[in-house]
């Protein structure tokens, strides 16, 4: 242990001095602290729903807020209300060269870029605002490291939180030289990744308006007469009767399909042995873009239980409903998806005789959600038998839209897959210069200029 070591740190805690953090405090003993570069640490929206809260505002009902589920590495993740026009202006909104970490372990930061939309992120958040945009790049890679992570967290106790002067007096590295051209590859392509989300986003609106139906939600608590055909099933639970009593509206007034005649159910066999190279789907491999991602985007051989794997591997043109009645996922299986990608039990496989696509959009909509939600069963009423959701009634909408949608949906596809390309390509860049910069690995040529052409 050196003496200039023993001076950068911050406490006598031992674990300044063996272990990631003082991997982080030998590289950075010679540079400027994050103040001293010009950031300035901003707290996240504090805010309360509960009218008579002293925190209370009217706005955080209907206001679009960046949470910590929204904050991934480098990037922040987008859901549907992220994508409206910001609702309210003031200093913890985010603003494009912005850092947005949250503040409870494990840290994740997330730079701004300038395609992102204004909106407030919330309490639990922190925004680093002011650095020149190479100087915001190198602190957010630096933030994402388990070097440095633990560098905010020694201090904190047992609620483990990164606080305001911590982060402000993190001490970093001189900004490498190569983050100049790096940096605007990252929000370049930060920029392409939201541009084609929001395109996706734009189909998905457009199938909501479609599938609009009157809520036939009924009080059941005081007594209610339902027709005969509704009590026609093994379920005579008030919520089962209710939902088929609406979803036979649904057919006749609205002439809306059950998806039984739309689609057939593949066989739900399990695999018993996993070949060599297999992955598992699971349901949080799928997020709201219906998209399903490749191997080195999701490492989860831990995940091949025997007997928790459905037999078949992913074929394309297949349309994935989960389960998970409480957190419903659609996706859509295009021709790019990487072989031997077997789902999990927690998945019905559909086939669609045509523009499968498109009705998977149509499954992903918020009407259709609710009838899952509904059909949940069990103590928790969270899962959804895989017959029962063969039940589901969706619009049928010309085949002329139809075909647009599967038309967008396919490209987006297409597009995604170049842009995850381009993105581990540029991750690997970007760790490549922090492992130089802090003595990580032997000396090698740098080939940042790969990822920017």
């Amino acid at each position: 242990m050196t003496p200039d070591l023993l001076c950068a740190a911050p406490g006598w805690s031992p674990a300044y001095f063996a272990g990631p953090a003082s991997v982080a405090l030998q590289a950075s003993r010679r540079g400027l602290t994050v103040a001293d570069l010009g950031g300035q640490v901003l707290e996240g929206w504090r805010v309360s729903e509960t009218p008579g809260a002293l925190t209370y505002d009217a706005r955080a009902a209907t206001t679009p807020i960046y949470r910590q589920s929204n904050v991934e590495r480098l990037r922040l993740l987008l859901s549907a209300p992220h994508w409206d026009p910001p609702q309210v202006t003031d200093r913890w909104c985010v603003q494009p060269g912005d850092v947005v970490l949250n503040k409870l372990a494990p840290v994740r930061a997330a730079l701004v870029s300038p395609a992102a939309r204004r909106h407030p992120v919330d309490g639990n958040s922190l925004i680093v605002r002011g650095l020149p945009r190479p100087a915001a790049t190198w602190l957010a890679i630096c933030l994402n490291r388990p070097e440095y992570e633990q560098l905010l967290l020694i201090e904190s106790g047992v609620l483990r939180r990164v606080g305001l002067g911590m982060l402000s007096g993190l001490r970093l590295p001189p900004v490498p030289p190569e983050m100049d051209a790096l940096s605007m590859a990252l929000r370049d392509l930060l920029d392409e990744m939201l541009l084609g989300g929001e395109s996706v986003h734009r189909v998905k609106a457009e199938a909501t308006q479609v599938a609009v139906a009157p809520s036939g939600r009924r009080d059941l608590r005081g007594g209610t007469f339902f027709e005969c055909e509704a009590m026609s099933s093994d379920s005579w639970l008030p919520a089962s009767v209710a939902l088929r009593a609406d979803q036979s509206v649904l057919s006749e007034d609205l002439d809306w399909l059950p998806i039984r005649a739309l689609a057939t159910a593949d066989d739900r066999s399990r695999l018993q042995s996993p070949p060599e190279g297999a992955r598992a789907l699971r349901l949080s491999d799928v997020t709201d873009d219906l998209f399903v991602g490749s191997a080195e985007e999701s490492t989860n051989a831990a995940a091949l239980v025997p007997g928790r794997i459905l037999g078949k591997a992913l074929i394309p043109g297949e349309v994935l409903l989960s389960t998970l009645g409480t957190s419903f996922r659609v996706a859509y299986v295009d021709e790019g998806v990487q072989a031997n990608t077997f789902p999990t039990d927690g998945w019905v496989r559909l086939r669609f005789r045509e523009t499968p696509a498109a009705w998977a959009l149509l499954l992903s909509t918020p009407q259709i959600r609710l009838q899952t939600t509904r059909l949940a069963v069990g103590s928790v009423q969270q899962f959804v038998p895989p017959d029962a959701l063969l039940s589901i009634h969706v619009p049928a909408p010309e085949r002329e839209t139809r075909d647009r949608w599967q038309r967008a949906v396919e490209r987006h596809h297409t597009q995604r897959r170049v842009l995850d390309s381009r993105w581990n390509s540029l991750l690997t860049a970007l760790d490549r210069v922090f492992d130089d910069t802090h003595g990580l690995t032997a000396s090698r040529p740098f080939r940042g200029h790969e990822v920017l052409q």
